[in-house]
């Protein structure tokens, strides 16, 4: 079983898919998908439904991030992505 410090990586290559996704890949080699759709009904993540700021998307210090200081922890986009 994986701990949470398996997951300790940045992710280094981000790039906004339909449906709210996020294609990803991290220091650690992996690659996937990142389902943000469920994500959107909560706190900072709703402005996100917009798609033309949801497409707005920037890796900063790892972390996809989104203007108006929305972001998600790498830890968090590693251990939930689909591998592609």
């Amino acid at each position: 079983m994986m701990s949470f410090l398996d997951y300790l990586c940045d992710v280094t290559e981000c790039r906004p898919l339909p449906g709210y996704r996020l294609q990803m890949k991290c220091s650690d080699g992996a690659a996937g998908i990142f389902d943000m759709s469920g994500y959107l009904d909560h706190g900072m993540f709703k402005a996100l439904r917009d798609d033309a700021l949801f497409s707005q998307v920037r890796l900063v210090a790892g972390a996809p991030t989104w203007p108006g200081n929305i972001d998600v922890a790498p830890e968090r986009v590693r251990s939930d992505m689909i591998p592609a």
